[in-house]
């Protein structure tokens, strides 16, 4: 019977506790903000890392090396280095210099300045398609070496490195240097001497698969993991699309096709169109390409190369299955899918908090591109309320937003202390660096939305909060109304963490105690509740409920 009446109250609890959950749940309802149009716009972006590039070129030089410039937003940067092999100079294999690898790292510098990034290749023949004028393995090898620090200092400006070094265009064929064993020592040293978060490429899957030690004909199996070598090496291929095998490049294009289905989602792929040279039906047709990109996830072309086939391209009109370019040519198409393209399909926000809450966000992003955002950035939120701003680091990867997918990105962050009650302004910022005060907005990614992005801060709007003032406890409440008027302290009653006066941030100011961004999923683990937060009584009542029907169900277990 004593244990009928325990039991009869932890049932009562239980149900009182479930109740006390559900309007708290009630309480952080998600709002959908309808202030944002969520259809795609046509509009060409040009974001960081992707799209049609433009070659620049750099002359190395024992001494008197000129370092070029390009306002591109992608720049194809081609160095020539023969004259530091005996092929071309008719003296001697030498050592880059300290002239020529300052003129390097200028060229870097100047490129950062105007907003562009950098794929890189190397060749000794002046990119003039002369064959053998490599110096030794040995040399290639220290100049590769060379590169380190330069490569170190402007990882931020450095997209991909296509290993180059190797034939005629360093496109690593037609020399008789460029066997697969001398390649794959180029790779090895390739792989320490780059950044650890930037990608390199080869000519052909035949160089990756003997670097590898895999057969070429199973490539389709191969899948890698992310923190091994050959998660970071890709493809880049100058015979694209040209003909059946892309002019060589492939051996079997459907195995070596679905190899790229996978590698190529965290691999650069891309380079230059060729002129049709294919047996039966031409494959660099905006109708083919439409389809094939989203397997090899295309994120680059040659805006220079081919001519007459991008004017084709400008002149096709597209009959994909994406309704909205009917009737659009197919250049506008392809230059607005190559690498990542992001829509905001939904945001809702709990857009009614207390000063000492969580901001909570669930977004809806659909990438359209053919491929996937490649290297690291750094996403915020930034609060912007007449004029003041903070923002807020978060935990989300948005390289994992794949390729026709849409992606539930789920935020938490808290509210910095201290901060302005009233309406504050919500936006999505993807940059390089993640500090809007100090990074210049460089490298920062703008959805395909119409009218969401801000110039000023290089951020996406995704919706807004109102923050009002933090409620006192009820029962503090009731007891202070209930207690004499003589036993009442003089002093002001406002609550210990309400907002003190004149605490209005300056513009750009950041919260430092925020928790430091790390790479994560699309969804930002919860920040742990501050004190006073609601949270953690919810997680407690959460835990006694649980605890409480497990006893309910012993004991209706020991009655049956």
């Amino acid at each position: 019977m004593k244990y009928k009446i325990y039991t009869f109250i932890v049932i009562i609890i239980a149900i009182l506790i479930n109740c006390t959950n559900i309007k708290a749940a009630e309480n952080e309802q998600y709002t959908l903000m309808e202030d944002i149009d969520y259809t795609e716009t046509i509009e060409n972006i040009k974001n960081p890392e992707r799209g049609f590039y433009s070659t620049a070129f750099l002359k190395l030089m024992p001494e008197g090396s000129k370092p070029t410039n390009s306002g591109a937003n992608l720049v194809h940067l081609r160095v020539d280095i023969g004259n530091f092999s005996k092929a071309v100079n008719g003296i001697e294999d030498m050592e880059f210099t300290e002239d020529a690898l300052n003129a390097l790292d200028e060229t870097f510098s100047n490129i950062r300045k105007k907003g562009g990034s950098v794929i890189i290749r190397f060749a000794y023949d002046g990119f003039n398609g002369k064959a053998n004028l490599e110096p030794s393995l040995e040399m290639i090898l220290t100049h590769i070496s060379q590169l380190k620090p330069v490569f170190e200092k402007n990882k931020d400006v450095l997209a991909y490195v296509e290993l180059g070094f190797f034939g005629p265009w360093g496109e690593m064929h037609t020399s008789k240097i460029s066997s697969t064993e001398n390649v794959s020592k180029a790779i090895d040293l390739m792989l320490d001497v780059v950044p650890e978060n930037i990608k390199i490429g080869v000519r052909t899957p035949n160089y990756y698969a003997k670097w590898l030690g895999i057969e070429r004909s199973t490539l389709n199996k191969n899948i890698t993991k992310k923190g091994t070598d050959a998660y970071r090496v890709g493809l880049f291929n100058d015979g694209y699309l040209g003909s059946e095998s892309d002019l060589g490049t492939f051996a079997n294009r459907e195995i070596e096709v679905e190899w790229l289905e996978n590698q190529a989602k965290h691999t650069f792929y891309g380079g230059e169109v060729v002129a049709n040279y294919a047996s039966k039906t031409p494959l660099n047709t905006v109708e083919y390409m439409s389809k094939e990109a989203f397997k090899t996830h295309t994120t680059y072309i040659n805006s220079e190369w081919n001519y007459n086939v991008i004017n084709d391209w400008k002149k096709e009109i597209y009959k994909g299955e994406d309704e909205l370019y009917y009737g659009k040519d197919g250049y506008t198409y392809i230059q607005n899918h190559l690498g990542y393209r992001f829509v905001l399909r939904k945001s809702e926000i709990v857009d009614k908090i207390e000063a000492n809450d969580t901001i909570k966000i669930k977004l809806q992003i659909e990438n359209v591109g053919f491929a996937n955002l490649i290297n690291d950035k750094k996403v915020t939120l930034i609060l912007e309320k007449d004029g003041s701003t903070y923002e807020l680091p978060t935990e989300i990867d948005a390289t994992t937003w794949n390729s026709k997918e849409v992606s539930n990105v789920n935020i938490e962050v808290n509210l910095p202390e201290n901060i302005d009650l009233g309406t504050w302004n919500i936006y999505l910022r993807i940059s390089q660096e993640g500090n809007m005060s100090e990074d210049n907005n460089y490298k920062c990614i703008q959805f395909a939305n119409p009218d969401i992005w801000n110039d000023t801060f290089a951020a996406n709007y995704i919706g807004k909060i109102e923050i009002s003032e933090i409620k006192q406890n009820t029962e503090i409440q009731d007891s202070e109304e209930n207690e004499p008027e003589n036993n009442k302290p003089e002093s002001n009653n406002k609550p210990e963490n309400s907002k003190p006066e004149n605490t209005k941030p300056n513009n750009n100011q950041l919260d430092n105690n925020q928790t430091e961004n790390k790479k994560d999923t699309t969804t930002s683990p919860n920040i742990l509740p501050q004190t006073g937060d609601s949270n953690s009584v919810k997680i407690l009542l959460m835990v006694i409920s649980i605890i409480s029907s497990i006893i309910i169900f012993n004991y209706i277990k020991k009655i049956i």
